[in-house]
């Protein structure tokens, strides 16, 4: 994943097949598919103008060989 402003980012479609959650503090807001569960994108806690994707559930969509992407398990990140 890789952060950017949210400003770069523009979902064209589907929108109402995700759902979403918040905890904690409030800030930080998980969109998850309705149909499969698969987890598609946050805003940031620590910076809630910033939005993660994750790639991986893109279609048509190469990851560089090259890409140096890590595991996040949720429970131990900063």
């Amino acid at each position: 994943m890789k952060a950017e402003h949210k400003s770069h980012f523009n979902l064209l479609e589907g929108v109402e097949q995700l759902s979403s959650y918040k905890w904690n503090k409030m800030i930080a807001e998980h969109f998850f598919c309705q149909n499969c569960g698969v987890y598609t994108h946050h805003k940031r806690r620590r910076d809630p103008q910033q939005i993660c994707i994750n790639f991986a559930c893109l279609d048509d969509v190469a990851m560089p060989d090259d890409a140096n992407i890590g595991l996040a398990d949720g429970a131990n990140h900063d």
